[in-house]
């Protein structure tokens, strides 16, 4: 794994067409205890102990072609362990023009509210497979034109399922859909101490009956204040029908965020909730109700690219549905962080 790593850097710096080369990285190591409550798929369990959450090497090279062309890859290197192969992660490619840029991805994005704008960075263990959907890998094609403080971005995104070079789209044997692509169209603006975004995305038609998404609605958006940055989002789900005959199954996640600077301390706070309506979980039974999640953080920088980061969260699971009797699960972390 060392001899791969190294040719890859040899390869990126000695390479005439590599104008640029950045290589940048983070390694974050420490203790993690969980406690997952009880719902009505799952029982109780505990885990703790020691451990890597994050070894990830990034490379960016860039080339100026003239005439205002620029080419853009970037990959990452993750999952790199004692004894283990060196993971794949995100891999895009970007051709910048005068009049936009055209972005090909394979990429799994961050959760949009507690990864993006309305989470302020506040917690870094984050929602994913928590309140909110754990987050999949899609091939993407995206364009992206800025037009002064405002992004414009049109996307197709691929089958989650299908993330293999002309895997993309496909049907089985009936003839039906087998995973669901989706078209978006976002604008961004940036400026001053405001950032907001907003973002519809209509996914194409799947096999997949009570659980298939129809279209989906994010806006976010998040205020520095100068003593503290603060967010807000709100995600808006509609799906197809279930079996029981609903006509309208709905899912609303909302987030709040406040992170709060002070010297070398920064202190997170992070609230959000995930509502179901007139939806099914995996036994069938009706799961319309609430689940709701708080999250404390603590950050304490002992340098620009070293911190210490404590967190804690509690929350009830949306993942498998809300039940009757639901336990609340929790998390606490204590970790060291670098970045290079």
């Amino acid at each position: 794994m060392k001899k791969t790593l190294i040719a890859l850097a040899v390869l990126a710096a000695s390479g005439a067409s590599f104008a640029q080369v950045a290589l940048t990285g983070n390694v974050t190591m420490g203790y993690q205890a969980q406690a997952n409550g009880k719902d009505n798929v799952t029982a109780s369990s505990e885990a703790a102990g020691f451990g890597n959450d994050t070894a990830e090497v990034n490379f960016v090279a860039t080339e100026d072609i003239g005439g205002g062309y620029k080419a853009t890859a970037k990959m990452s290197l993750g999952g790199i362990t004692r004894a283990g192969a060196a993971g794949g992660q995100d891999a895009t490619l970007t051709l910048a023009t005068p009049v936009g840029a055209l972005v090909l991805g394979t990429v799994k994005a961050a959760d949009y509210l507690g990864g993006g704008l309305a989470g302020v960075g506040a917690y870094y263990s984050g929602w994913n497979g928590k309140v909110f959907s754990d987050r999949t890998v899609r091939d993407t094609v995206s364009y992206v034109v800025p037009v002064g403080a405002f992004t414009v971005t049109a996307t197709y995104q691929e089958g989650a399922t299908t993330g293999a070079l002309g895997m993309g789209f496909g049907s089985n044997g009936a003839g039906a859909v087998t995973a669901q692509s989706l078209t978006g169209l976002s604008a961004s603006y940036a400026s001053g101490a405001l950032n907001a975004n907003g973002t519809y995305l209509q996914f194409a038609s799947s096999n997949t009956g009570y659980s298939a998404t129809k279209d989906q609605t994010r806006l976010s958006g998040n205020y520095d204040l100068g003593v503290a940055k603060l967010g807000a989002g709100i995600v808006v789900t509609n799906k197809n029908s279930n079996t029981a005959g609903v006509a309208n199954p709905k899912v609303t996640d909302v987030a709040f965020g406040a992170s709060m600077p002070m010297g070398a301390v920064t202190l997170g706070l992070n609230l959000v909730s995930r509502k179901l309506d007139d939806s099914l979980n995996a036994v069938g039974a009706n799961i319309s109700g609430t689940a709701n999640g708080t999250s404390l953080q603590f950050d304490y920088a002992l340098s620009k690219r070293t911190a210490v980061i404590g967190n804690y969260a509690r929350w009830t699971q949306a993942a498998t549905g809300i039940a009757a009797g639901q336990e609340a699960s929790s998390q606490y972390q204590l970790m060291l962080s670098h970045s290079f």
